[in-house]
């Protein structure tokens, strides 16, 4: 389904079938290395975070100057932490798979390092690696299923729970679930969709580097990497350290392009599985092209499901053709209020004005004082409406290609989609 050219109906129909959870950054951080049912597991426990999320923003906690920024507030950890319950069949495994996956979940150990302190709450100077959850694993129902095994003998096992119980760990909950570097907003179920292992983390890496709008990231080569687990380990068997993929190729193979894959294969079916996918650029330093590249650059585009969830949730402009033009004109308002195809105002008066001040503030170019000399009448789904003399019309049109550097300042303020309008003028007399 092409992105550029999807109905509203189109949309609330994709965005329907789909669920989003916001995360902590820090949180999606632990437990590089894992499967993806291990991964998905994890990612669930979410679901229980979002009334946490939503309160620490509505209180302004972001704001504080404090580190780590504590999710849970002080009331909760005493009082005691949610817990929750998740479903296999919800991780998208079939019953006959019930025990292969309980086996890989109970594998997870999840550790959050923190400084020490002593008995008086004073640090130490040193660091833990703590578990980050008391509980995370599967109770026993209680009963028996009888077997006989390979030699005849009969067997009694105890019955598992078809979900996982999680409990927080209190004394590190403020570690892992820290909120200084913010959410990612995600696909509650992209590891379920993935079938290449680093498909999820670099999924949400680039998910949280385009969350303010942009579509190009670049991200070093050594940070990718660590946020992808792919970092030299020791061999507990040998002692020998090994470096994974020392071969910057077989990085590019098994890494980048296999996940590249992954998320094209996902934005091919029917319905769309993510939100969205990539190309990419290697960069390196001065002449050299051979070798670790010092950074990768990404060009990440919104798939329709993407585009959809943007209009349908945050109320961004609906997408534009590609011929469209950038900034669009509409009628003006006559003397007894607005002309017949505008039968109301089409904005919210006043709303953004803090965001077009930003805007003067920070674009600095030939159309400057073109824009300084508008009248801000306010803000609708991503664009900024103003009016502008008659005068000023033929100098606005004139500037031409002036507008897309007026339009990277104004995208990442406005959070909108590459090819959405991001200024709307009316013309006085016009």
């Amino acid at each position: 389904m092409d992105s550029k050219n999807i109905t509203m109906q189109q949309m609330r129909e994709l965005v329907a079938r789909e669920s989003w959870v916001k995360t902590p950054f820090k949180y999606t951080q632990l437990g590089a290395g894992l499967s993806l049912i291990q991964q998905q597991a994890l990612l669930m426990v979410s679901e229980v975070l979002q009334s946490f999320i939503k309160d620490f923003y509505n209180m302004h906690l972001d704001k504080a100057k404090n580190r780590p920024k504590a999710l849970f507030s002080e009331h909760v950890l005493r009082d005691g932490l949610p817990t929750m319950k998740i479903y296999l069949a919800d991780l998208g495994v079939n019953p006959s798979n019930y025990n292969a996956a309980r086996e890989a979940i109970e594998q997870i150990n999840l550790k959050v390092e923190h400084p020490e302190f002593d008995q008086y709450g004073n640090p130490t100077g040193r660091t833990l690696l703590t578990n980050v959850f008391s509980q995370f694993g599967f109770e026993d129902t209680g009963d028996y299923y009888h077997f006989e095994d390979k030699e005849g003998e009969k067997q009694a096992v105890m019955r598992k729970q078809p979900y996982i119980d999680v409990k927080i760990n209190p004394d590190v909950a403020e570690w892992a679930f820290d909120m200084s570097q913010g959410y990612v907003n995600h696909l509650k179920k992209i590891a379920s969709y993935s079938t290449k292992r680093p498909t999820p983390r670099l999924y949400l890496m680039l998910m949280n580097r385009t969350k303010k709008g942009e579509r190009t990231v670049r991200i070093l080569l050594t940070e990718l990497k660590e946020y992808l687990g792919i970092v030299p380990y020791k061999d507990e068997r040998t002692g020998e350290m090994i470096v994974p993929y020392p071969k910057f190729a077989n990085f590019r193979q098994k890494v980048l392009d296999a996940v590249k894959a992954d998320l094209d294969r996902m934005a091919n079916t029917d319905p769309q599985t993510t939100d969205i996918t990539f190309t990419y650029e290697l960069l390196y330093p001065g002449t050299r092209k051979k070798g670790d590249p010092e950074a990768i650059l990404f060009h990440v585009e919104r798939t329709a499901l993407g585009t959809a969830y943007n209009v349908v949730v945050n109320h961004a402009k609906m997408p534009q053709p590609v011929q469209q033009e950038l900034f669009a004109t509409v009628p003006e308002a006559s003397a007894s209020g607005l002309t017949s195809e505008h039968p109301r105002r089409d904005y919210d008066a006043g709303a953004g004005a803090d965001l077009w001040a930003q805007l003067l503030a920070d674009y600095d170019g030939a159309a400057k004082s073109l824009l300084a000399r508008a009248k801000y009448l306010g803000l609708r789904g991503g664009s900024f409406y103003v009016s502008i003399s008659k005068a000023d019309d033929d100098q606005w049109d004139a500037l031409d290609k002036e507008w897309n550097s007026v339009y990277a300042v104004a995208r990442p303020l406005l959070n909108i989609p590459r090819l959405a309008p991001a200024i709307v003028k009316t013309v006085q007399g016009g």
